[in-house]
């Protein structure tokens, strides 16, 4: 009975997975070897160069482009699900949704009273036409065009090949050049968290306060980076757990010989999770201030709108006024966004149950959480957490 029960499971057949990423990040890594374990697939992880001459089933991929996976055999008759790469033929595609990803940094920043924004990168990358969405700087720029505010980008090698290294030297020389220009106080986005170091190496040689001067938030799911750099980092948070998974279960249904539609997957983030590189306010009056800072340290009890005002010393009317003046939008909007942040944030990242996230984040049940937030996104919370968290190696615990 034993021998016949070890023959059988031997006889599933194994899916042979090819995992070929140029940056592995530890959240989509996660989800696609917990997704294989689960379904059958062994899966091999290799960088840019490939094994020669491999082959098999299926092929994950985050930024390499079909030239460097033409050496798999039979590549145009395999399975491929890329993180980049157009959608076509044997292709498909799963990506971060940079239109939701610029939307919520704009918000978070203009909540806090900044008008002046800046980025880096090593260059502009590929995407906005075709039907990709641009890269996080490109839209950034466009949804900040919208609210008509500045935005200064230093590219320093707008000629750098995808596998290429720019020099290190020429690196520190351009961000140098480009911080000491830049207007302050400016918020600051750092698209890949391979850059947030020597960002911060340069600011701290050109004595550039974070974040009195320059607020930075970095766009990465990695909180180890981000909460040991030299100032804790503010960044995007459930992005790359999702996108680990969606690019899993596509690959599954490519593989089960579904006719999957070409239109790329994107993906969008959960929260902004926020730290001390952007504890600051650009805010020009200081009774707003007041009243921001109120709301910011304490939208997590229950509060209102009239113990800000009550706090700034002003009446509602005027604290709207001022709301509406300089930050767009009315105080009773500034803390709903806040708590509907850290909410989505409780539900991707924790199993805590509604009553509470409520206790959490100013509401008095549990039910009242969930018609809010239902109002808000169109969702329940419940079905927000399972489409956020299905799969995960943690979801159900």
């Amino acid at each position: 009975m034993v021998i016949s029960y070890i023959i059988s499971e031997q006889e599933v057949p194994v899916k042979n997975i090819l995992c070929a990423f140029a940056e592995p990040e530890p959240g989509i890594l996660e989800e696609l070897f917990v997704y294989g374990r689960e379904h059958g697939w062994q899966l091999e992880l290799c960088g840019r160069r490939l094994p020669p001459g491999w082959t098999g089933d299926g092929v994950l991929t985050d930024y390499l482009s079909s030239g460097e996976l033409r050496g798999i055999r039979n590549f145009d008759r395999t399975p491929v699900v890329s993180r980049e790469l157009h959608p076509e033929n044997n292709v498909r595609t799963v990506a971060g949704d940079t239109g939701a990803i610029a939307s919520m940094i704009a918000e978070y920043f203009i909540g806090k009273g900044f008008t002046r924004f800046a980025a880096v990168d090593a260059r502009e990358w590929p995407g906005g036409s075709s039907g990709f969405l641009p890269d996080p700087v490109k839209a950034l720029g466009i949804v900040l065009a919208g609210h008509g505010l500045s935005f200064d980008v230093c590219y320093w090698k707008p000629d750098l090949e995808s596998d290429e290294l720019a020099d290190y030297g020429m690196v520190m020389r351009k961000l140098r050049a480009f911080f000491r220009r830049l207007p302050k106080p400016i918020a600051l986005l750092v698209p890949n968290s391979r850059y947030l170091a020597v960002t911060y190496r340069v600011l701290a040689s050109l004595r550039i306060k974070v974040p009195e001067e320059v607020a930075i938030l970095c766009n990465t799911d990695n909180s180890f980076i981000t909460e040991n750099a030299s100032v804790p980092t503010t960044r995007i948070n459930g992005e790359l757990h999702e996108v680990g998974r969606k690019m899993a279960e596509l690959l599954d249904r490519m593989l089960r010989g579904e006719a999957v539609p070409p239109e790329p997957v994107y993906v969008a983030p959960a929260a902004i999770v926020p730290r001390r590189s952007t504890d600051v306010l650009a805010v020009p009056d200081v009774k707003l201030a007041t009243a921001v800072s109120f709301l910011l340290s304490s939208y997590m009890n229950f509060i209102s709108v009239a113990d800000a005002a009550r706090a700034a010393g002003i009446s509602g009317s005027m604290l709207n006024r001022k709301f509406r003046q300089h930050l767009g939008r009315p105080p009773l909007r500034f803390l709903l966004e806040l708590r509907m942040n850290r909410i989505r944030d409780l539900l991707d990242g924790t199993d805590l149950p509604l009553p509470e996230i409520a206790m959490q984040t100013g509401y008095g049940s549990g039910m009242a959480l969930s018609l809010a937030f239902k109002r808000e996104t169109g969702m329940t919370p419940g079905a927000y957490r399972l489409s956020r968290r299905m799969n995960r190696p943690d979801a159900g615990t």
